[in-house]
């Protein structure tokens, strides 16, 4: 279980790619720096302050001439009480993990716009169970400026749905995104995919 300090570090949107290899498997600085495409020096910083806080261990030394090589990993599970992360209320504990990273998907998006269009949009719009609102540029939608091949996608919606529906709705999201990560090319590029289904109207 996760100590304040701890959990601070944890939780810190910034070192997530850090902490998710070393909990794949034990990494040197060198190894970690090319793995993240920082310098050497970044990542020795890095690694000290998961060391000092007894998340990061190191699980092999090899000798050589002048420093010794140092190979840290991570423990793989970590429980983080709410309770010890300073947060104030479950909002902001919440909000603190998906927040930073609703922000880096839309920079990402903005890249894409940017280069498609240059004028963007809102079109407000009346339809059957109430008004939407979705990008678009003065010709056209969003949705008709990604075409069904381009791998992005931007879309909040509403459904009415029973709690079997809305069950099965979940389960059929989760059976697709397991069969890509099934997939999964280490040489491609990174796609980043976030599922969210709730019980509520968000507008």
């Amino acid at each position: 279980m996760a100590d304040s300090t701890q959990a601070a570090l944890l939780l810190d949107v910034e070192l997530r790619p850090l902490l998710s290899l070393l909990m794949q498997s034990p990494h040197t600085a060198s190894e970690a720096a090319a793995g993240l495409a920082v310098n050497l020096q970044r990542a020795h910083y890095l690694l000290g302050k998961l060391e000092r806080a007894a998340i990061a261990e190191v699980v092999e030394v090899r000798p050589r001439a002048g420093r010794a090589v140092k190979r840290y990993g991570v423990p793989p599970r970590w429980f983080i009480p709410y309770e010890v992360t300073g947060a104030e209320t479950l909002e902001a504990f919440l909000g603190g993990q998906i927040l930073p990273r609703v922000e880096r998907f839309t920079r990402l998006s903005i890249g894409l716009l940017r280069d498609a269009d240059d004028r963007w949009g809102f079109w407000l719009e009346q339809g059957e169970e109430g008004s939407t609102l979705s990008m678009g540029s003065p010709s056209r939608r969003g949705n008709e400026v990604f075409d069904q091949d381009e791998p992005f996608l931007l879309n909040i919606g509403s459904l009415r749905l029973t709690r079997e529906q809305a069950g099965d709705l979940k389960r059929r999201l989760l059976t697709v995104l397991e069969e890509f990560q099934m997939q999964d090319t280490p040489e491609a590029p990174l796609h980043t995919v976030a599922l969210m289904l709730v019980r509520g109207d968000v507008g």
